[in-house]
Parts: C-alpha cells; sequence; structure tokens
C-alpha cells in the first residue's frame, strides 16, 4: 500500500488540487506524510493534513474533510481547511472520516466508518471503536477506550483511562425545544466523563451531567444528574445504588498515579 507516482491533477473541490495515483488515491500536494506510511486503496486526503510515521490509513478513509452546511443548520459552520494532525504508529480502519481541525496522537486507533468532526482532540493510545460518531470540538483522553457505535455529542469530554462500552449515546441540548426555532439562543454542553470512570452499554447521558473520577453507570442507565466520584448509578432515571470499594480505588490510584490515598 505505498504510495506510487502521480498520475493526474485534477479539481474535484474549488480551489483544491489533488494528485491522483494507479490505485485510486487522491493526495493533496499541501499535505505533509512522514516516512513508513502505509495507505490504502482510494484515500483522499485534503489540504492541511499531517501523518505521522508508521501510520496505516486504509482503503477509502477520508482525511482533512472541510465541513459544509446549509444555512438550515443552527449552529455555524466555518468551512475552511486548517490542519488535521495525525499521529505516530495510528491505525486508521476502512471508511473512516476525519475532519480538518483535528488532533489525533500517538499509537491510536480508529476503527471502520468512524466519523471525527472538526475541532476534536483524541490523545496518545485511545482505541476508537466502529461507526463511532464524534461531532465538533470533542475531547478524549489518553488510553481511553469508546467501544462500537458510540455517539459522542458536540462540546464532549472525556479524560484519560476512561471505558465507554457499546452504543453508549450522549446529549448536549436541554432546550432544544425551543432553540431549534431561534426563540431562544442554543446552550450547547455535552457531558464531562472524569477519569478512570467507566459507562456500561447502551446508557444515556444528558446534557453538562458529569461523570466523577471512578465511577460507574450501569448498562442502560439513563444520567440526568452529576454522578459523584468513586460511586455506582443504575437505572431510569439513574440512582445510587454503591459505592466503589476502598480495595478497588486504591489499586486504581496506586496503578496510575502511585498515591497512598
Amino acid at each position: 500500500m505505498n504510495r506510487t507516482g502521480v498520475v493526474s491533477n485534477v479539481s474535484v473541490l474549488p480551489d483544491v488540487q489533488f494528485q491522483l495515483d494507479a490505485h485510486g488515491r487522491a493526495i493533496s500536494p499541501e499535505a505533509e506524510i512522514a516516512d513508513g506510511v502505509e495507505l490504502g486503496n482510494h484515500v483522499t486526503i485534503y489540504p492541511g493534513v499531517k501523518v505521522g510515521r508508521g501510520t496505516v490509513v486504509m482503503d477509502n478513509t477520508v482525511l482533512g474533510k472541510v465541513p459544509v452546511a446549509t444555512d438550515t443548520i443552527s449552529r455555524s459552520v466555518e468551512s475552511q481547511f486548517s490542519e488535521l494532525v495525525i499521529g505516530d504508529n495510528c491505525i486508521i480502519h476502512s471508511s473512516a472520516v476525519l475532519y480538518t481541525g483535528t488532533s489525533i496522537g500517538n499509537e491510536v486507533l480508529i476503527g471502520d466508518h468512524c466519523s471525527i468532526r472538526e475541532d476534536c482532540q483524541v490523545g496518545n493510545g485511545v482505541v476508537i471503536g466502529r461507526g463511532v460518531m464524534m461531532l465538533y470540538n470533542c475531547t478524549i483522553g489518553d488510553f481511553t477506550r469508546v467501544h462500537d457505535q458510540v455517539n459522542l455529542v458536540g462540546n464532549t469530554l472525556i479524560e484519560e483511562h476512561v471505558f465507554i462500552s457499546m452504543a453508549v449515546t450522549m446529549t448536549n441540548d436541554n432546550g432544544v425545544y425551543l432553540s431549534r426555532y431561534g426563540i431562544t439562543e442554543p446552550i450547547i454542553k455535552g457531558p464531562t466523563v472524569r477519569k478512570y470512570a467507566v459507562v456500561g452499554a447502551n446508557a444515556t447521558l444528558l446534557p453538562d451531567v458529569e461523570i466523577g473520577t471512578g465511577a460507574i453507570v450501569a448498562a442502560g442507565a439513563v444520567v440526568t444528574k452529576n454522578v459523584p466520584a468513586w460511586t455506582a448509578v443504575a437505572g431510569v432515571p439513574a440512582r445510587h445504588f454503591k459505592d466503589i470499594p476502598d480495595e478497588w480505588r486504591q489499586q486504581i490510584l496506586d496503578k496510575f498515579e502511585n498515591l497512598t490515598k
């Protein structure tokens, strides 16, 4: 899957030039691709993309896409290229779409059919499963795992060493009933998930809730209020049902922070 010579120069979008090769890859001359990068068939790389050493990009992936929208959406979108920076030794699987303005750390795994929008930050060693939708201005901390079919809404913060199980849904607008018509100003704030937390499969996190450090959200829970650190919640709506055992808490702290209390 190594890069080959240029076949032709074509204009696919206004003012955007690509170099096409025999494997159907379309690569902007303004992209920077480091040594040892492997590119699959029909990969598209837009201006401002920087791909680090040893990274593998599988078939049909799009890197550096610019956001484009109609006037009917309520959020303004800046349709301009900036930088998409991808670190060293990442693996980006087939048909993923990564937008401009985003930063991906080193040794990140991104599954098939993922969509990572503009202005997102992904730390080192992160795993993002198949079909994850990560909207604008999201942050994922180092070594967090986000499993298949998770929906991360805009303005969401997930800290390091968090585990998000399959099909978790997050929301970010409690005022949508009126704000969708422009009657009120939207207040868009996604959840915050603090380090070491676990969110079970099919859980729903409502706007601006905080899942505290080391907390557990059980599968299928609907979280409407903040969850204190080192506690576990379950149900609809989610309610406290136990505290995390002190032994578990200390084992985690000793492993990651070398703390004794």
